[in-house]
């Protein structure tokens, strides 16, 4: 049986703890993460909240949960971060916009997953929806994807604060590489690094 470490809850094998720096942020961030990636070995989600303490994680499977998140969210200062129709440049915010805004929401899973989530909770349509312009290429290469400017949750969260609040996140990308490079898996199911 593996051993785990208690603080990241990574096997003691893989632990990151000598890699997690703590980031502090005015911004509250809310992941809802679909239940496939709640048990997901290779999912961000955690390494935010392990840099982040603050993040919330709630599963979307979570219906109480999920009700308490739908009536505590003030839609005037709470960004949804997916694209949509009718979602904005995160980048063409203007600085009167962003310092109304307190709270950020994420969604962990893929595509489709999120799209889900967003159709069976109609509260998150009502929010106001930001989708990036400008974003970086990915350097997560242990999941697979066909998109080509597809971000892990850690990225995408990293590129939302950096433009909100204009901070170094670089201790967040650090600690999904640390995670990336103790991960044990044959170089044929990585993906290449986009440039």
């Amino acid at each position: 049986m593996r051993e785990f470490c208690p603080h990241c809850h990574y096997p003691k094998k893989t632990c990151l703890c000598e890699h997690i720096r703590i980031i502090q942020t005015a911004l509250q961030v809310i992941i809802i993460q679909h239940p496939k990636e709640a048990t997901h070995a290779k999912n961000t989600a955690k390494l935010v909240a392990l840099s982040i303490p603050s993040t919330r994680i709630i599963h979307a499977n979570d219906s109480q949960a999920m009700h308490a998140l739908a009536t505590s969210c003030d839609a005037a200062s709470t960004l949804l971060v997916y694209p949509s129709g009718t979602s904005q440049s995160i980048e063409a915010l203007s600085k009167g916009d962003r310092k109304e805004i307190s709270t950020i929401v994420l969604i962990d899973g893929s595509w489709k997953q999120a799209f889900g989530i967003v159709k069976q909770n109609p509260w998150l349509q009502a929010l106001r929806a930001v989708h990036f312009s400008n974003a970086p290429y990915s350097d997560y290469v242990i999941r697979h994807t066909s998109l080509a400017h597809a971000l892990s949750t850690l990225e995408a969260t990293a590129y939302s604060l950096s433009v909100l609040e204009q901070k170094d996140l670089s201790a967040l990308h650090a600690l999904q590489q640390a995670m990336q490079s103790k991960w044990q898996a044959p170089k044929a199911h990585l993906r290449e690094p986009q440039k």
